[in-house]
């Protein structure tokens, strides 16, 4: 049944805000935005919370937010355009652009096209701790992306596996600014951002601007602390991932004009919409991998930098609530607007120490759902969010509990940390003591697939461990068990210090040494989630 604007939907999403704060309160988040179209017409804006709180400084619909990892559906767009031009093929094997992609590789590897990049099936997963650890400091150059990309392993199978790689846009990214003789965020603005008048988006140049938000960590007693705001943007390692800054307002039109060259060029089948910066949207828009954490019978695929999907059916399926929910007792997402209508949804999360973000989009009904938020919260509140107002908008019979589901993936979140360091203790041996006085195990110890090095130290009784010589990035190291210490810290320490809460497992902070025979020479870490059993090895420099 087609829905119609109406006076009572207008009311329903007006009599939902409660809700939406009750999600920020659980959350954590200070601050947000969000914004409904429906039918084409822009129906709803609700801003709630602070962009600064410590000014007391509200929210607006032209409040500049972080977008993270929506950045990726630009980069893809952006990509098309040069398949559109003639400059490029889809399938064109990315050593065919860059001689020098996967020179490590093996025959699998130098088969990539970009299409594998953006539709996360390459089976490559990223070193992504040796991207950045806290603060939001990015310890590598985007001129180093190539030979980043040839250290990554391969832990999936290639085209028949989803293995979420950031370092994939990274890669495209430098595609386009090869193929186009641009900077990417010169090229996205010429191309996409000018032509639809845009007022606010844009890739971060870390200047100051007044309507920028502040970046939040929260604490334990849901309490925000500002952090520093993420360091992706023009320029930098990740841009094509991550570097995008945008509003609300704009939100709609970006993605308003993205659905109608969809909808346009999926029903006269063509790559190009007169007037319209979008092309190659059948391509873009197109399942080219099977999600592999979804257990739904109708659509769950990954095209290019949008999950599609057909609702009713799960969302959020690349949020950290998909992995808080599936454990006991919930163990899978929930199905969102159940006993609604079918509708093809198209979406995508995105996630950084500070920030985080959804937007999805319906084209038959030509809605758009975006929430931006200026913390990295307690569980993805950006998503509750966005399913609760779909159910909302398509007045789906079966209502979820989302305010429970944030309440548990909240508690999950809390305790996370925690949780580590009880593992760690269930683990440890008791008693042993290390094999050398602590002044051996001092140095610098390399990557040996990478330039990425770490620093430990004699501090005082301990060790400590300093991430690329980047004093802010200094831990204490302390005693675990024979030869392997621990650097595990604090939920608020963690928080403070602008770190993810919620997602390494209790061996990435464990700190293995070994002995060569003529010392310790060799350390091993699982700097990853996706190391597997083996860790990392680390060579000592020698002096």
């Amino acid at each position: 049944m087609e829905l119609k604007i109406t006076p009572g939907l207008i009311q329903r999403l007006h009599d939902l805000e409660p809700r939406l704060q009750a999600i920020c309160q659980i959350s954590g988040i200070p601050g947000c935005s969000i914004g409904v179209m429906h039918e084409g017409q822009v129906v709803w804006k609700a801003n709630l919370g602070h962009r600064n709180v410590e000014l007391s400084l509200k929210t607006q619909s032209d409040t500049v937010y972080n977008i993270d990892s929506i950045t990726k559906s630009m980069t893809a767009a952006a990509f098309g355009l040069l398949v559109a031009d003639g400059k490029v093929k889809w399938e064109t094997p990315v050593r065919d652009i860059i001689p020098e992609f996967a020179s490590l590789g093996d025959e699998l590897d130098k088969q990539i096209t970009p299409l594998d990049l953006l539709s996360m099936r390459s089976g490559n997963t990223m070193l992504d701790s040796m991207s950045w650890q806290g603060n939001n400091y990015i310890f590598f150059k985007k001129s180093e992306t190539i030979a980043l990309w040839n250290a990554t392993p391969r832990q999936g199978s290639f085209r028949n596996s989803f293995l979420y790689n950031n370092w994939c846009y990274a890669v495209v990214g430098v595609i386009i600014e090869k193929l186009s003789g641009q900077s990417l965020h010169d090229f996205l603005r010429e191309r996409i951002f000018e032509p639809l008048h845009l007022k606010n988006t844009r890739m971060t140049d870390f200047t100051p601007d007044e309507k920028r938000t502040l970046c939040y960590a929260i604490l334990d007693d849901r309490s925000p602390v500002a952090i520093p705001e993420p360091a992706i943007g023009t320029g930098t390692f990740m841009e094509g991932a991550s570097g995008l800054l945008s509003t609300v307002d704009d939100m709609f039109v970006l993605y308003g004009a993205y659905m109608a060259a969809i909808k346009d060029q999926t029903s006269r089948r063509t790559n190009s919409t007169h007037g319209n910066p979008f092309k190659e949207c059948t391509t873009l828009t197109s399942g080219h991998n099977f999600l592999g954490n979804s257990i739904s019978l109708r659509e769950q695929t990954y095209a290019c930098a949008l999950v599609r999907c057909q609702l009713p059916g799960p969302l959020g399926m690349l949020s950290m609530n998909m992995k808080l929910m599936n454990i006991p007792p919930k163990n899978v997402m929930p199905n969102a607007a159940e006993g609604a209508s079918s509708r093809l949804c198209f979406y995508h999360q995105g996630l950084m120490p500070g920030s985080s973000a959804n937007v999805a989009f319906l084209p038959e009904t030509d809605t758009i759902v975006a929430v931006l938020a200026n913390a990295c919260p307690l569980g993805d509140g950006a998503d509750w969010m966005s399913q609760m107002i779909m159910e909302v908008i398509f007045e789906a019979p079966v209502r979820h509990d989302y305010e429970s589901f944030a309440r548990e993936t909240a508690a999950k979140v809390l305790d996370h940390l925690p949780s580590l360091k009880r593992t760690q203790e269930a683990n440890r041996l008791v008693g042993t003591t290390p094999s050398f006085p602590l002044e051996e195990y001092a140095g610098k110890y390399h990557h040996t697939q990478t330039r990425f090095w770490v620093e430990i130290a004699v501090v005082k009784e301990c060790l400590s461990i300093c991430f690329m010589g980047v004093k802010m990035e200094t831990y204490e190291l302390r005693h675990y068990q024979d030869d392997t210490f621990t650097w595990i810290i604090s939920f608020n320490e963690a928080a403070r210090r602008g770190r993810f809460v919620h997602y390494y497992d209790a061996v990435h902070y464990l700190i293995r040494f070994a002995d060569d025979g003529q010392g310790i020479r060799r350390l091993y870490w699982h700097c990853t989630r996706d190391t597997g059993e083996t860790p990392y090895l680390f060579l000592k420099s020698q002096v």
